[in-house]
C-alpha cells in the first residue's frame, strides 16, 4: 500500500466545545481506498488525542483524493456530552470488528414490521390506565352519594 499524504484544512481551535475541528483531505493513489481507520491513526498521530469523529468522508471525483470533516476532542467525556448519541453510537461500532457491527438485540434482530407493530400498540395503550383509575373513582363516588 502506497504511503498516504493527509493535509489538514480550515483547523478551527473551538474551546467553547473542547474541540479541534477541521477539514482532512488525503491524497492517495487513484485505485486505493482510504478508510475512516486509517485517517483516525493520521489524525492521532498529529494532534495526539483518541476521541475523534470522522463524518462526511467521500471520496472525490477523479479518484486520488478523500475528504471529509473531523473532530478531534479533549476528553471523552466533552465528546459525549456535546455529540449526538448517534454518533457515538457510530464510533463505538466503527470500533469494533465488521462482523460485530450489526445492531441486534438479544441475538435477533427485529423486523420494520414488529417495530411498527409495537409503537401502535404503545400508542394506544399510554395514558389508559391513568384514564381507567379515573373512571373509576367517579363510578365509586356515584355509588357512594
Amino acid at each position: 500500500m502506497d504511503k498516504l499524504l493527509v493535509r489538514f484544512k480550515k483547523i478551527k481551535n473551538n474551546r467553547l466545545l473542547n474541540r479541534v475541528q477541521m477539514v482532512v483531505e488525503c491524497y492517495h493513489s487513484p485505485s486505493q481506498n482510504v478508510t475512516k481507520e486509517q485517517l483516525r491513526d493520521a489524525i492521532k498521530g498529529k494532534f495526539k488525542k483518541s476521541h475523534i469523529v470522522l463524518m462526511q468522508v467521500k471520496k472525490l471525483f477523479g479518484g486520488g483524493r478523500t475528504r471529509g470533516l473531523a473532530l478531534v476532542y479533549d476528553n471523552e467525556e466533552s465528546m459525549n456530552k456535546i455529540e449526538t448519541h448517534r454518533r457515538v453510537a457510530r464510533e463505538a461500532r466503527e470500533k469494533l470488528a465488521p462482523k460485530d457491527r450489526k445492531k441486534t438485540t438479544g441475538g435477533k434482530k427485529i423486523t420494520r414490521k414488529v417495530k411498527k407493530m409495537t409503537k401502535h400498540k404503545q400508542a394506544k395503550t399510554r395514558g389508559t390506565s391513568k384514564a381507567i383509575e379515573k373512571r373509576l373513582a367517579t363510578k365509586q363516588a356515584r355509588k357512594g352519594n
